[in-house]
Parts: C-alpha cells; structure tokens; sequence
C-alpha cells in the first residue's frame, strides 16, 4: 500500500496526494482493525498442574499488534497467532492478556487454579499436616500384609504409629524426599524430571501386621513429638479393615471385560473377562488386590466384581479337551475347561511365538491334539508355570505376526492366531486385498486446540479422509470410524475394527503438550505402538512421516493407548505435529502438508507391507 501512495504522490498534486493518502489509510485501516484478542488456551477456571511456568496461546488482529500476558511480550507469527511461556505460582493465578494497537487495548483475563506442590511445613511449631496423612482411602489387608503408614509434620522431630490392639508406638523415619513431579511432564520434557528441592518432615512406616489378628477394623494413629516432651495426635481419615482368614472371598467378575493392573490405578497387567472367579486378598481406595498365584496380584475395578458368598471354592479346572483346527484366515486353538478362568497372552517377536498363561489350572497331564495340516503353526507346547499355573506356547512360522484373540464360548477359551492376509496387490495397486481401518481421532470432544482456534477433531477428519482417498489409490479397502463429527468411543471404535475384521488400524491425531512443558523446544512428528506385532508397521511409518513432514523427530514410542492396545491387527497411533504450537499448526492446516502426511503414512504402510509379504 505505501508503495502505491509513493507512486500516486509522484503522479499527483501534493495537496491531492495528502487528501488521497488520508482515504487510503482510512480504506487500510477500517473500525476492524480495532485490536481483537482471543486467549485459545488456558480455559477460565483450568486446574494446571506446573512447577514455575507455562504457556499461553490464540490469535489476533491485526497482525502488527503485540500481544502482552502479565507484562511478558509473546511471540507472533504470520497468520496473527501467538504463544507465550509465562511465570506462575501456586494457588490462584490469573493471567492477564492484553493487545495493543495505536490507541486501542484490549484486555483478556484468565483466572485457573495452580495445586502446590508439596511443601516443607515451618520449623517454629509442631503440627501435621492434615491432608497429608495415609491411609487416606479405605485399606484392606490379610494378617502377614505388609502395610506403609505415611504423614507430613514439623520437621525434625520423633514421629510414631500405632494400630490399637495391634501395636503402638511404632516407630517412624524421616525420609525427607523430593518434591512430586509429573512423569508425563518429564516423558515430554526430553525425558527429564525437573530437579525438585527435599522436602522436609516427611515421616514414614512400614509394618508387617501379626499373622493372627482378633480385629476387625483398627484406627490408625498418629503422634508426633519434640524434644521438650510436648506432643499432637492425628488419625487417619480411614480404618484399616482386616480381612478375617475364616476362608478365601471370591467374587464374580460382571463386567463384559475388566483390566487387571500391577498396582492401583497403574498400568495394565491382564484382561479378565465376565463370569471368571478371583480371589479376593485386600483392597486399595477403589481397587480390590487378585491372588492369581503365590507371587502374583493384580488390581481390579471395585466396582467391577460381585462377592460370591461365604465358602465358594476358588477358581480352578483340569484341562479336559485341546485341539486345533485350521480356517483360510485363522488358526485357531480350543481349550475345554470346566469353569472360565483368568488368562493373559503374551507376545514374542525373538522368536515368533505367543503364550497363553491360565491361573487355576490343576491338572498334571494336558495334552493336544494337533490336526498337523497347518503351516501357520509350528508347534504347541504345553509348559508347567508353577502350582494351578499352566502356559500354551505356541510357536510360529513367520517373522510378522499379524494379531491374535481369545475369548471364552461358556466354558470353552478359543485361542485364534491370525494368519497373514492374502496379498493380491499389483504394481498399481500394491494394497489390494488389504483391509485398513483409519480412526480420526476424537469427537465428539474436541479433542487438543490449534492457537488460532481449530480443533484436533476437525483436523483429523480432514486427513483421515485424504489418507483413504490415497490408500484407496493403491488399492486398499478402507473404512473410517467416523465420517462427521458424532464418533464413537475409543472401547467402540477397536471393536468396530475388529468386528470389520480389519487388517491394519491407523488412528490419527495432533500432538500437545502438557503445562508446564516448553513448546518452543519440545514438538515434531511422533508414531506410538503397544504390541510387539505393531512395531514395524510403526517404525515405517514414521520414517516415512519424517522424510515429508521435515519436522524433528519427537520419537518411536511404546504406550498403553486404547487404540493401540487391539490385539487382531497391528494397531498404531499417528501425531504428525503437534497442533498447539503456532509453526505447526500452520503446516497442518495447509493442503501440501496434509497430502505429505498422507502420502508417508500410505508409504510406511506400504513397506510394512512388501516387508511382511518377503517374509510370509
């Protein structure tokens, strides 16, 4: 525009030139570009879990004005948008955003609450902390349980525990740790945890309770003390309930499928389907504690279980009937029990093979019959894990496994081995025969915001449907698991693969990071797999990603997602950028990049395939 009004002027009288000019400035620079401001993320009223900073992201207009939150200039980029990394503190905090244009400011506040971190109490006085004492949920343990007795109070001092008819005055250490950090943020953070000061005044018990117990419910009670003799007293908000060894508690599974994990609300350890009997041994908060062997508990839902009454036997059976039979598609195993009881698989690449361990099997003599007329498998041994333990070890002939099932018909485990898909492809359409399930991640929640405002959702959708169109190309069958924005839950979108009888799952989604995190450092393209089935298919995917997206390599990474925990198919999870960050967020909402992500995806998807197909 100035180089306009330079030319006109040298056309022109000045005084017109002077006239024109204030016209053109007044046409450049309508009532619109009154600064705008839109604060995209945090949210009113957001609890944020950081330590000292975070960031600040949205767009505004016009693309000169500087943005401003709490005093800090951030940093602008070509489609108006912006992102700041700000100081905070913990408690209520808000953050006060404001843009400036000629004589215009606008001002945005966000208020969000900070939780602190943990903190030493003062030195001056003796105290405890009452929202730091433990157990703070209901406990359950056995006589012979191993229980920790935790609390924070006045550093320094003696602190002791006592369980009423049990023991008293049980002596406790100050252990003074660190402050807690969020393992997310450190796996995002270049996987290093902030270094976090001690804290102080710490106080800590572990206890073995007596193998007889004449009570049922106990206080557990705390007392803390200085060198003068003065002293405070505190309970604990639960009891600790002892379960009488009057016999095992069993109880009943009633959930079509419920995850057992090795440790309350952690991980996942094994599935356990509807209808199995465990043995119930303790209780943690929400989560009761499974006996599956001498050396082995897991944790389940409590509200996933019914009690049996008093005196049902614990799960167990003899192996009556196993036999193999081979189909086109699958090779499948069945193992006829007496009752349904608890199982895991577990998957070997080094060498191909997949175990499936039973808890409660009793017999000494399982045996197989083998139809002998199925090149899938190359042979099926029974292996003696320990008492009532029992695994199949089925070995088999190929270097790509392409996804295995069981389930319980009444009483009977079906044991299915996928067998690799028939590959009919061509050298114009290498995929055909190939039937691929592509999920665009989220909705109806939105899923991670953009800066200038779009949504994982949307983003998703769009690339979902560029990737179908390319696989399709090459000859592919594809469907999408959802085609608006109504999708379905993650639990309904594997069982839609897997009742498609998919060959391979791809879900798509855009990357974010957690507060707290520096997202001028931390972003890049990043493919995650669960099972050892879908770590080739993951690999080659994201070397492919790499080369076209241009981006830096957030990584090859392991993780218990819903969606890549399907076990019929190799399943692999996609987040070609993370869409939070203002550079990246341009690249996924234009075209090019879109059909780039697409075109490496459909090529890791394609050596995937030419791999498996040498090797099968």
């Amino acid at each position: 525009m100035m180089m306009v009004l330079q030319r006109w002027k040298r056309m022109i009288k000045p005084r017109w030139a002077c006239l024109i000019g204030v016209w053109i400035g007044l046409v450049a620079l309508p009532a619109s570009a009154q600064p705008q401001l839109a604060v995209v993320y945090p949210k009113e009223g957001d609890e944020i879990f950081v330590h000292d900073s975070t960031f600040v992201f949205g767009h505004t207009s016009p693309l000169e004005a500087p943005v401003f939150v709490n005093g800090i200039r951030a940093k602008k980029y070509a489609n108006g948008t912006f992102m700041v990394v700000v100081p905070v503190r913990p408690g209520t905090f808000t953050f006060w955003c404001s843009s400036i244009w000629q004589q215009d400011t606008v001002t945005v506040k966000r208020t969000v609450h900070i939780p602190p971190y943990l903190q030493a109490g003062p030195t001056d006085s003796l105290g405890m902390d009452t929202t730091f004492i433990f157990p703070n949920r209901p406990l359950e343990l056995q006589p012979g349980d191993r229980a920790t007795f935790l609390m924070k109070g006045t550093p320094g001092r003696h602190a002791f525990v006592s369980l009423p008819g049990i023991a008293e005055n049980i002596r406790m250490q100050e252990v003074n740790p660190r402050k807690p950090f969020r393992w997310r943020n450190a796996i995002f953070a270049n996987d290093r945890p902030p270094r976090l000061p001690r804290v102080k005044g710490i106080y800590i018990a572990g206890f073995a309770l007596p193998s007889v117990v004449s009570a049922d419910s106990v206080p557990v009670q705390y007392t803390l003390r200085d060198r003068s003799g003065r002293s405070v007293r505190q309970q604990a908000p639960f009891h600790l309930t002892i379960i009488k060894p009057d016999g095992p508690r069993v109880a009943l599974l009633q959930q079509p499928m419920t995850i057992g994990r090795p440790a309350p609300g952690r991980g996942r350890l094994i599935f356990l389907p509807e209808g199995v009997r465990l043995w119930i041994t303790g209780r943690d908060g929400e989560f009761y504690r499974v006996r599956l062997t001498q050396k082995l508990d897991t944790w389940v839902p409590v509200a996933s279980v019914r009690f049996l009454p008093q005196g049902t036997p614990l799960p167990s059976s003899d192996v009556q009937v196993l036999r193999t039979k081979n189909f086109p598609d699958r090779s499948q195993i069945i193992i006829r029990l007496r009752e349904r009881l608890p199982f895991e698989v577990r998957q070997s690449v080094r060498p191909q093979q997949l175990i499936l361990r039973l808890f409660g099997v009793i017999s000494e003599d399982e045996w197989i019959r083998d139809d002998f007329i199925d090149p899938y498998i190359r042979e099926i041994q029974w292996r003696r894990d320990g008492d009532q333990v029992s695994s199949l070890v089925v070995q088999l002939n190929t270097l790509q496994q392409w996804g295995y099932r069981a389930y319980y018909e009444g009483t009977r485990l079906i044991f299915e081995i996928r067998k690799p898909p028939r590959f009919t492809g061509t050298r114009q359409q290498p995929l055909k025969g190939l039937l691929i399930c592509v999920d665009p991640g989220h909705a109806p929640d939105d899923g991670a915001l953009g800066p200038s405002g779009i949504t994982e959702k949307e983003a998703t959708l769009l690339y979902a449907n560029t990737i179908k169109e390319m696989l399709e190309q090459k000859g592919a069958e594809v469907f999408l698991t959802r085609e608006d924005h109504q999708g379905l839950n993650l639990a309904s979108r594997t069982k839609l693969a897997e009742a498609m009888d998919a060959h391979l799952f791809i879900s798509i989604h855009f990357n974010a990071l957690p507060d707290g995190v520096n997202p001028f450092i931390i972003r890049g393209t990043s493919t995650y797999y669960y099972h050892p089935q879908s770590r080739p298919l993951a690999k080659f995917v994201q070397k492919q990603l790499l080369r076209r997206t241009k981006l830096p390599n957030f990584g090859l990474r392991y993780d218990n997602l819903a969606v890549c925990r399907i076990t019929w198919m190799p399943s692999i999870l996609v987040e070609p950028a993370f869409i939070m960050h203002p550079l990246e967020e341009m690249r996924i909402r234009d075209t090019g990049f879109q059909r780039a992500v697409a075109d490496g995806i459909v090529k890791g998807i394609l050596e995937f395939v030419n791999r498996a197909r040498a090797e099968n």
